[in-house]
């Protein structure tokens, strides 16, 4: 019985226990209804985050259908056509007509290259080279407009290129300087208009070839009177 009192509380020690248990008692109270607060206040956001979420899914779709209203495609049954580049094909194009080119061009041009090297060594070799490449006729002028035939390049004094079955462009021969003589007597001043005033001149640069007919009946006929600028040098 001794050993059994010695585990008996004492009444300071059991009121104190007492007044333990309850304030662990209180606490746990405080903690319940703070966690109770606190799950309250959560479940308030949630369901003012649902309500602000389904009213913004609202406006989404009314602003879905007003866009759509807007941009909404009109169906054509035709459509208009579209030119490229801005052209109009409602009238038929009209392509413009390019002249012909002169058939004399090239020979023109290779007649007044020659021309320019005439003060230089070697200028025989030189026209018989052109008259043979473009199969020129050399001539000799015979008086009132009409042409006979040269012995050689040399001897000749004007040279016609074949633009077609009867028609010539001619140019004089650029070996011979064209002096009082040469425009008087030997055609110049008939078949071009031609820049002579007196004296000699030594460089001749066709503009335009004098163009002439020729039938073997009635010989050589001016069509086109040629243009030729003299040098001096």
């Amino acid at each position: 019985m001794e050993e059994a009192s010695e585990f008996l509380l004492s009444p300071q020690m059991t009121q104190i226990l007492y007044y333990l248990s309850l304030g662990v008692s209180i606490l746990l109270m405080f903690v319940v209804a703070y966690l109770f607060t606190a799950n309250g206040r959560k479940s308030n956001e949630i369901s003012h985050l649902q309500s602000e979420i389904i009213r913004l899914r609202k406006d989404l779709n009314k602003l879905k259908d007003t866009v759509d209203h807007m941009w909404k495609p009109t169906v054509k049954n035709e459509l208009p056509q579209i030119e490229p580049f801005g052209l109009d094909f409602s009238e038929p194009a009209k392509i413009p007509q390019l002249e012909p080119q002169e058939p004399w061009l090239d020979f023109v041009d290779r007649y007044n290259q020659l021309a320019e090297e005439m003060s230089k060594p070697g200028q025989l070799k030189k026209c018989e080279k052109l008259v043979y490449e473009f199969k020129l006729r050399v001539l000799t002028y015979g008086g009132a407009m009409t042409f006979r035939p040269a012995i050689d390049v040399k001897d000749s004094r004007y040279w016609a290129f074949k633009c077609s079955s009867d028609e010539f462009a001619v140019v004089p021969n650029p070996m011979h300087p064209c002096d009082e003589e040469f425009y008087d007597s030997g055609g110049m001043n008939e078949t071009y208009e031609i820049n002579y005033e007196d004296g000699v001149y030594r460089k001749y640069i066709v503009k335009m070839p004098a163009i002439f007919v020729y039938e073997a009946t009635s010989g050589w006929r001016l069509k086109i009177l040629g243009v030729v600028n003299l040098e001096r040098s």
